[in-house]
């Protein structure tokens, strides 16, 4: 009776056990499994995430650097010197108000003349403002000096961007201003007059003209503050980092800088509890090294890229793509495991569906190495070539100009930067049409690679202006070379042009300086030059000296 009862007993409960052990074991196995496919898909995102930020960041670093060159170089010129020293009696007080001001500086002919350089060097800038400020804070000049929003006799000490640049120091930093209401980033470059400070040149760059920085989703920059100042999430601008310097500043502070005293904390914290509470398999190093938004079910890789000069920060929040996937085959593979442990009858259909499954997740994991190698090497030909006109890109010109400046100050040679821009090119366009103007573009670049050395190099900088690097050359032989390529270009025609064309450039040219030349300052002063080949009725050639002077010309305007 005992051993019967005993037997009946020990068929359920081996049963029992067996289902147990072999749900345990299928835990086991399903484990490692989707670990493994976990560490692909996070290797393959984590390389993706950080390309974007990488490409983020030296776009947000090419971008400031033009715009810092600006006015930097205006406060050189002895325009804007001069306008600033005769204008250091006009400061704020009690018995003056902000119209009285104006008024009175509206009515001097020498500053309206500065107000109308500063509203020409605007349009062909690019920036959305530029203002002359004196010692004293107040605002003499400007861009915007004959719109209805005029800043010209406006008390500007408080604002924040300027308060080191009154004091001798180049400031950038992003505010919202308290005219327009408009966020941008302000650049301020202090101005001197025989060595005395006599007030700073400051240009504004809108974040609507940035919006480019976060157009990959879950992008977003910070300022230098900690605020987040664009974000492809809308949702997130005006949030504030963990632990951010704002939550420091005084309330006074804020609203000059943001106009704004409060601000909220964006939610990004670490997704290690929920991550782990979702997924107990996951290594725990792992799930430590993520961050998830509100509404954002899924982990997500955070990165980001600080030191772009400017204080700014750029930022990716990317969710991981595949979690919801691996959630659901974790527990599929657990299930397809037990069945496979516990029925010999459908051993050989699960083990069938597993490989098929592992074969196509190892075909996939290939397919997807191949085509980030693939986009890779596509990117790197992309960032090296321009690929209409075969001239060098933006980016690697720049990169190179940085390296043929450091090899130049090395072996104590000479250097020679031009900039060209092909003359009445928007009228080829409208006359010829666009593929008319694409030829013309490649024609200037063939004949640079005619006219030049094997060591010269040509980058398309944007549109249809060139950059051109001459090594080992003085300014005086780079300005009979561009010269010669100016005239071989008029007068060799392009055959695929249609008769009537007129081909024609503008070249402006300057060498590098003795000690401690940038490349921000060098192509500013090309830039310079080739804007004074413009001014001078185009198809011309201008040079710039390193010291910023400009030559003595019989057609040269004075005031």
């Amino acid at each position: 009776m005992n051993r019967r009862l005993l037997r009946q007993t020990a068929g359920p409960l081996g049963v029992m056990a067996v289902v147990i052990v072999c749900w345990a074991a299928a835990g086991l196995l399903a484990d490692r499994m989707v670990r493994q496919e976990l560490d692909t898909a996070l290797t393959v995102q984590r390389q993706m995430s950080r390309s974007v930020v990488d490409n983020m960041a030296e776009v947000i670093a090419s971008d400031l650097s033009m715009s810092r060159a600006i006015p930097a170089t205006m406060a050189e010129t002895r325009v804007v010197q001069q306008a600033l020293t005769e204008s250091a009696r006009y400061a704020a007080s009690p018995q003056s108000t902000e119209l009285e001001r104006r008024t009175e500086l509206q009515s001097i002919p020498a500053l309206l003349s500065v107000d109308r350089f500063l509203h020409d060097a605007q349009g062909f800038s690019g920036l959305d403002a530029i203002w002359l400020v004196n010692a004293n804070g107040i605002c003499v000049a400007s861009s915007n000096a004959l719109d209805k929003l005029s800043y010209v006799g406006v008390d500007m000490r408080t604002r924040a961007y300027l308060s080191d640049t009154l004091l001798g120091a180049f400031s950038e930093a992003y505010g919202v201003g308290m005219s327009s209401g408009e966020p941008g980033i302000f650049v301020a470059a202090p101005a001197y007059d025989d060595g005395l400070l006599v007030g700073a040149v400051v240009a504004k760059v809108s974040i609507s003209r940035l919006r480019h920085w976060v157009t990959h989703p879950g992008t977003f920059v910070s300022d230098g503050n900690g605020v987040v100042i664009m974000s492809h999430d809308s949702a997130l601008e005006g949030l504030a980092l963990p632990g951010s310097r704002v939550e420091d500043m005084n309330a006074v502070d804020r609203v000059n800088t943001y106009l704004r005293e409060r601000f909220s904390e964006i939610s990004l914290r670490s997704a290690e509890a929920n991550a782990l509470k979702d997924a107990p398999w996951m290594p725990r190093e792992e799930a430590s090294q993520m961050v998830e938004l509100p509404g954002q079910r899924a982990p997500a890789i955070y990165e980001w890229r600080g030191g772009l000069n400017s204080g700014l920060s750029a930022h990716l929040v990317d969710p991981v793509n595949a979690w919801p996937e691996l959630l659901a085959n974790r527990q599929r593979d657990r299930f397809l495991i037990f069945l496979t442990l516990t029925g010999t009858a459908a051993l050989a259909a699960v083990i069938s569906v597993s490989w098929v499954r592992e074969r196509r997740l190892h075909r996939a994991s290939r397919d997807l190495a191949g085509q980030l190698q693939s986009a890779n090497a596509l990117l790197a030909a992309e960032a090296r070539v321009d690929a209409l006109t075969g001239a060098l890109s933006r980016r690697y010109f720049l990169d190179l100009l940085r390296r043929e400046i450091d090899r130049a100050y090395a072996s104590g040679t000479t250097l020679c930067m031009a900039i060209a821009d092909l003359d009445y090119f928007k009228q080829i366009n409208d006359r010829f049409g666009h593929p008319a103007g694409d030829r013309a573009l490649k024609h200037f670049v063939e004949t640079c690679r005619a006219e030049l050395r094997a060591d010269d190099a040509v980058g398309r900088l944007g549109g249809e202006e060139f950059g051109i690097l001459l090594p080992a050359t003085s300014l005086s032989t780079g300005r009979e070379v561009i010269e010669r390529l100016r005239l071989k270009v008029k007068a060799n025609g392009c055959a695929e042009l249609p008769a009537g064309s007129n081909l024609s450039v503008s070249i402006g040219i300057t060498e590098l300086a003795a000690s401690q030349d940038q490349p921000e300052r060098l192509m500013s002063r090309a830039d310079l030059a080739l804007y004074m080949a413009k001014a001078g009725g185009r198809d011309r050639c201008e040079s710039m000296p390193a010291d910023g002077a400009v030559p003595p010309r019989a057609t040269a305007e004075t005031w």
